[in-house]
């Protein structure tokens, strides 16, 4: 199954949880009822069960009951209306500065980073539970190229490196999987079932702090309450049990097909295999915060220990996991066991990373003027394939790239203020005019204007391979500002572009992919308008047009170019636009059209344009930039695209 199928299938998964929810709102509701028709017997009359549905008290019950769960889900869709990084808020994680100088932090920025370049989306957000002892980490959002990934102090203390990036790995898995938003939905959904619970827990406090008067004045009305809060919590704990159903429903199977997406990504069944041996043997991965039940279902471990654990649990067992990953690999945990019983607890894992925030020693250095990695993908036909996919072939390249950065540079990326200089650098790096005179309509004070002209130098002298992974390092430094300086800065590199009159393909790459994380609702997610392409043949038309231009075709060899790639998507006899018709304004609204196609129908589109880029047999940087753009827009993470030829 591929990323567009997880997609699809994650949506259908969205209607399961719709007739969950429903199902037990009907089940707390009668509930609900059954107790106040018990209690109206026990202090008014004796009612029959027909004549009590239909009373008007029954009906108010029924609709106070919607109120509480819809208004307690309603509330937590709109604490983590923010994605990500609202979830990270409500667990008070703290953010981890990219620009970090412990060991432990650098080691975990490093494995994000090389894993976010060998996927093709920017590096996530980080963040960090510092009172979690225990081994567990989530990843959070509501786009596959929005994302925060949120780890706890002993994940980053006791794993070594093949070990967090096995964890990394298995939370990237659940992007592509197509799990973030569900999840994310799910405690929203799940909120509102246990809001009767909590209500139940309000009435009883206010008894509490009420005691005083209702003894004096001796009436039932503090007694009731009692029983309401009484009764409402039990109702409560079956809205828990059956909270606990739907995520074990939904996600359990879920992390056993993120280990095999960790396994496939890394080629190194060691490193998940060794992280949750360390959970098995040795702290655990239970959470203390107050939140572990509500993200039970999104953690790498388990956060509760769980009763009725077959019919409950949100994961298979750490053991069930181990086995899954390989016959030794259970043995290997038991040994371990018996050996940590019989010997001292070793030490914590020391990190291999340095606080420079180097990467291994055995990674070799990447060369300017190579070219790209061997292919993994060998045409394009199968493109759409690769999509949400990580190879060893894809970390490796993405390992040669981060070391090919100056640490100079990488640590002017993990700041927000040189950061942006180095955006202004990027466009100044393509630019045909003077870079004096275009420097001169941002207005920056005389330094900042210098470290400009400093950054352009490195930039042009580290070759254009490495202008959009620079992007992709910046962005989260660039989100750390607050938003009313991301929208300076998208409007002064408009202003920049725009200054020499001339808009080049990168310009338009570099600015519709930060305009996409760092514009207002960066983290909302396209919904679904378009089932067929017919609607949107105009937008198709142009998009191919673009990326056929844009691989050097000309005339005959360009018309017939597009005829080929077209014939799957659009209508027979669909001419190729000239390329003074192909506006980058123009591609810009169709591609904001194009990315409410259903995911399905995006796998064709994606293939389509990567034929364009493998036509000649060459992936040249001006085409992987813009077929990077396209899959960043329509939410398709596209690793790097190589073919056979092209090696390191």
């Amino acid at each position: 199954m591929n990323f567009f199928e997880h997609q699809t299938r994650a949506r259908r998964r969205t209607g399961l949880l719709v007739a969950y929810f429903t199902l037990a709102l009907l089940l707390t509701m009668a509930a609900v009822n059954l107790a106040c028709l018990l209690a109206w017997q026990w202090l008014a009359q004796p009612i029959t069960l027909t004549a009590w549905l239909g009373s008007p008290p029954a009906l108010w019950i029924a609709g106070a009951t919607l109120l509480i769960v819809a208004g307690g889900s309603a509330l937590r869709f709109w604490q983590l209306r923010g994605g990500g990084a609202a979830l990270a808020g409500m667990l008070q994680a703290r953010r981890i500065d990219p620009h970090t100088r412990l060991a432990d932090e650098r080691q975990l920025v490093n494995v994000v980073e090389e894993m976010a370049i060998a996927s093709g989306i920017p590096v996530p957000q980080l963040f960090v539970l510092d009172n979690e002892p225990a081994i567990n980490a989530l990843v959070a959002g509501f786009r596959p190229t929005e994302t925060s990934v949120i780890v706890t102090r002993g994940a980053l203390q006791q794993l070594d490196r093949d070990e967090l990036q096995g964890v990394i790995a298995h939370e990237f898995s659940h992007v592509f999987n197509a799990d973030m938003r569900l999840n994310l939905r799910l405690i929203a959904a799940l909120a509102g079932i246990l809001a009767i619970g909590k209500t139940g827990e309000f009435l009883l406090h206010s008894v509490r702090h009420g005691a005083a008067s209702a003894r004096s004045s001796r009436n039932n009305g503090a007694g009731l309450l009692v029983v309401a809060g009484l009764a409402l919590m039990v109702i409560g704990y079956i809205g828990l049990f059956f909270g606990r159903l739907i995520k074990a429903a939904i996600s359990r199977q879920r992390e056993l097909l993120a280990d095999a997406g960790s396994v496939q990504f890394t080629r190194n069944p060691a490193g998940i295999a060794g992280a949750l041996i360390r959970i098995r043997n040795g702290e655990g991965s239970h959470l203390n915060s107050r939140h572990a039940e509500d993200m039970s279902h999104m953690c790498f471990g388990e956060t509760l220990t769980f009763r009725l654990r077959g019919l409950l649990a949100t994961h298979p067992s750490v053991d069930e996991r181990l086995a899954a990953l390989g016959t030794p690999w259970l043995a290997r945990a038991r040994v371990d066991a018996r050996q940590r019983a019989a010997a001292p607890a070793p030490a914590p894992a020391t990190a291999t990373a340095t606080a420079s925030g180097t990467t291994p020693a055995q990674a070799h250095a990447f060369a300017e003027t190579a070219t790209p990695l061997a292919a993994t993908v060998p045409s394009a036909v199968h493109a759409a394939a690769t999509v949400g996919t990580v190879t060893p072939a894809h970390l490796g390249y993405a390992r040669r790239i981060h070391e090919s950065i100056p640490e100079s540079l990488r640590t002017a990326l993990h700041r927000s203020d040189e950061a942006e200089l180095v955006m202004y650098a990027l466009v100044l790096s393509v630019s045909e005019g003077e870079p004096g005179p275009l420097l001169d309509t941002l207005a920056l004070p005389p330094a900042s204007a210098e470290r400009v002209s400093q950054r352009l130098r490195q930039v042009q002298a580290l070759g254009t391979r490495l202008r959009l992974p620079l992007a992709d390092l910046a962005i989260p430094a660039l989100k750390q500002a607050p938003q009313a300086d991301r929208d300076r800065l998208l409007a002064r590199l408009d202003a920049l572009i725009r200054a020499d009159q001339r808009v080049t393909l990168f310009e338009f790459v570099l600015t519709h992919i930060l305009a996409d994380h760092l514009g207002h609702g960066a983290h909302r997610n396209p919904t679904v308008a378009f089932r067929s392409y017919r609607p949107l043949a105009a937008d198709i038309r142009l998009l191919l047009s673009v990326m056929v231009h844009a691989s050097g075709a000309r005339d005959d060899t360009a018309t017939r170019q597009f005829h080929g790639l077209s014939a799957a998507v659009l209508p027979p006899g669909t001419a190729l636009l000239p390329i003074n018709e192909c506006k980058l304004d123009a591609l810009s609204r169709a591609l904001m059209r194009l990315a409410r196609l259903t995911p399905l129908l995006k796998a064709g589109l994606v293939d389509a344009c990567a034929d364009a880029v493998l036509a000649d047999g060459r992936v040249q940087v001006r085409e992987a930039e813009l077929l990077r753009a396209v899959c960043t827009l329509l939410d398709c993470p596209m690793p790097p695209l190589f073919t056979d030829d092209q090696d390191g």
